[in-house]
């Protein structure tokens, strides 16, 4: 195997060895045979006979996962939130995937510390407890008390783990690469891209100032909420391999009813949250399971474990937010045409088939009873059957799914009767309408505007270059004048321009009177429709007298 031949080390091809033996084990070595890895001369024997094919098993593949230790546990752990990418109970069973790991130890914690900062835990600290309150695969946790009195979170970065993960993340663009061309079925998924994603991801987990950047992002967007709270990051005491932050004392939100809390206002404060971070903010927990949310001891919901985020431009949330609303509305034609646009196609499309696929998928979940209706498992159909029509989405739409998904789960495990669709539908339509106030459409329309001023400044130029081309590749123009040629051309242009101002007033006009709850709102969208309508006139005439239509 010609890409084998990259494994230079003798450790990294006990390592693959190591990886295969355990996917055999689990029962994955008909996977194997079809890569053709059961035995070569790098290698060895890996199946001493042929594999018997058995059935997927979700939690087989986890408890590999887990034998193999760090890189394999996150590459779970993000495979977890790509709903686009893996059937949803793989997503249920990775999202189980825990870190066995021993504490590494307090020697070796302190010498990381005084590496980083130039502080031993003396100076830096009143007290510090030397037992870690956590131990994972890439860090540990422990707790200790500032100088000013100040309770903190010191996570501490478990020491070599580094080139352990990028030897880890080598081999698996190895195995991903021949995966791509051995199994064909597996191309829609693109094994490299997904291997190249994990790796960007786990370099931004690795690097904790992106961790505190974002609470600190988080803790800005929060800042008036009293609700919500993150915690404070001590940069004094931070570093690449260093973040100290206030510890936060509290319950997790699963267990909070049994302290007394509210369970059906505990499941509806979080689902704002996460309404507000994606629709409002653009800027999300990307894994928000009861592990990473705790009730403190005043009532708040505390966000913890900021390194897995997803950040959306404001274009993809206005999408999102309009397939969710078309969605609550049963507008399924609406969600066919919406989810189309959003998909990557990696094919040609039946799109009579995929609209029938779609409205079919909508119609089964919501003839029942709200109480019933489950995001999850309808975004799970919904993608398994864009995939069969060989469509998929994009990442940060599948991370925004797996947000909302996971939120539900927690909200109906504190309330079994919560409706996501039905809750969430007060907060969208105030955030649609924010969206598109007055103020949003003025920004907007100075940004048309500008940008068809732009288009009008770069499009003459262009243009002759475009005929100097054509005649460059033999097509003369030469009996037609310079002036009338680009004369032609960017009347052309100006009458799609014109086109194009004549429907962004008509949209302007429908959204206002949409909106509308005054009359002057009313005058001022029939002033816009106006505009539209003139601009539309001078168009029809301007093509009538030029005769070519």
């Amino acid at each position: 195997m010609g890409v084998l031949s990259l494994i230079a080390r003798v450790q990294d091809i006990q390592r693959l060895r190591q990886i295969l033996k355990v996917f055999a084990k689990y029962g994955y070595g008909h996977v194997i045979e079809r890569m053709g890895l059961q035995s070569s001369r790098l290698l060895g024997v890996i199946l001493p006979q042929p594999s018997i094919k058995s059935p997927s098993d979700p939690e087989q593949l986890r408890r590999a996962f887990e034998e193999l230790g760090p890189t394999f546990v996150k590459l779970g752990q993000v495979l977890s939130t790509r709903p686009d990418l893996i059937p949803h109970t793989y997503i249920e069973e990775f999202s189980k995937l825990q870190d066995k790991v021993s504490p590494f130890p307090l020697e070796e914690a302190r010498e990381t510390f005084e590496k980083e900062l130039g502080y031993s835990f003396e100076e830096a600290f009143l007290e510090f407890d030397s037992t870690p309150i956590a131990s994972a695969s890439l860090s540990q946790v422990y707790r200790a008390t500032l100088k000013d009195g100040t309770r903190v979170a010191v996570k501490i970065q478990r020491p070599g783990i580094k080139p352990l993960i990028k030897s880890d993340i080598d081999l698996l663009y190895i195995l991903a690469r021949i995966a791509e061309t051995s199994i064909p079925e597996l191309k829609l998924y693109n094994p490299v891209k997904i291997i190249r994603e994990f790796e960007r991801a786990i370099e931004k987990e690795l690097d904790f100032t992106i961790e505190a950047a974002n609470a600190e992002r988080f803790r800005r967007n929060f800042y008036s909420s009293s609700d919500i709270c993150f915690p404070k990051v001590h940069d004094r005491f931070s570093s690449k391999r260093i973040l100290t932050m206030d510890f936060i004392d509290g319950v997790k939100i699963t267990e909070a009813p049994l302290s007394g809390y509210d369970p059906r206002e505990l499941a509806r404060c979080g689902l704002r949250a996460v309404i507000q971070m994606i629709f409002r903010d653009g800027f999300f927990h990307a894994d928000p399971h009861p592990g990473n949310v705790v009730v403190t001891k005043d009532g708040r919901l505390a966000y913890l474990d900021l390194g897995l985020v997803g950040r959306v431009s404001e274009a993809t949330r206005d999408k999102m937010l309009m397939l969710l609303l078309a969605i609550i509305r049963e507008d399924f034609e609406e969600v066919t045409r919406i989810f189309y646009k959003i998909g990557i196609k990696e094919d040609r499309v039946d799109m009579e088939e995929f609209r029938s696929d779609v409205v079919d998928i909508c119609e089964r979940h919501f003839g029942k009873p709200l109480k019933f209706i489950e995001l999850g498992t309808f975004i799970k159909d919904l993608l398994e059957g864009a995939l069969r029509h060989r469509i998929r989405i994009p990442h940060e739409y599948a991370l925004m799914c797996k947000a909302l998904i996971t939120m539900e789960g927690v909200g109906k495990k504190l309330d079994p009767d919560l409706n996501i669709f039905k809750e969430a539908y007060p907060y969208l339509t105030d955030i649609f309408k924010k969206r598109y106030s007055l103020n949003r459409l003025s920004k907007d329309l100075v940004t048309a505007f500008v940008t068809v001023s732009q288009l009008l400044q770069e499009i003459p130029p262009q243009l002759k270059e475009t005929i100097n081309s054509i005649e460059r590749g033999g097509v003369k123009t030469n009996d037609i004048p310079e002036h009338k040629k680009v004369f032609t051309l960017e009347r052309i242009v100006n009458r799609v321009i014109i086109a194009f101002l004549t429907c962004l007033c008509i949209a302007v006009s429908i959204i206002l009177f949409v909106l509308s709850k005054s009359l002057w709102m009313v005058s001022f969208s029939v002033v816009w429709l106006l505009a539209g309508f003139l601009l539309g006139i001078w168009l029809i005439i301007s093509i009538l007298k030029s005769r070519n239509f």
